[in-house]
């Protein structure tokens, strides 16, 4: 049991807390009890303050949802932006085919941007073509 546990079950009783400061001046006990009530009244401002802080932010989405309604819009419409935003970020995947120095086809499965594989490269600078002369798939 930690010492906070203790405190309350020692306070939770009239006995208990009696025995507690059974030795205790009343001047001492006054002094506790004016701490134990400013304590009090802190946490009881800090709760009027939240509760005020969430009927503001209710307020607030209140209104959200009533602009929404009267613009015909609902979560679903500002979500969709956003969903469209993912696709054009998203890249469409290829099958490539290119030939080595060597003379071997070699297939490379990868996005049209970004870096490509130095034998890949060294095909395309030495032929004069691009990537998308190469491609043998699309695959997404």
């Amino acid at each position: 049991m930690n010492i906070f546990d203790e405190i309350l079950h020692r306070l939770s009783s009239k006995t208990r807390t009696r025995a507690l400061f059974n030795d205790v001046h009343i001047e001492d006990m006054e002094k506790i009890i004016r701490r134990m009530q400013k304590i009090v009244e802190e946490k009881k401002q800090a709760r009027v303050i939240d509760q005020k802080e969430r009927k503001a932010r209710q307020s607030m989405i209140r209104n959200i949802q009533n602009t929404l309604k009267e613009n015909g819009l609902s979560l679903d419409d500002l979500n969709e932006r956003h969903v469209e935003s993912d696709k054009r970020a998203s890249r469409k995947m290829h099958t490539y085919e290119y030939i080595t120095l060597s003379g071997d086809s070699v297939f490379w499965y990868g996005s049209a941007a970004g870096r490509l594989p130095k034998p890949f490269q060294q095909y395309l600078n030495r032929t004069g073509k691009k990537r998308v002369d190469c491609i043998v798939s699309e695959n997404d």
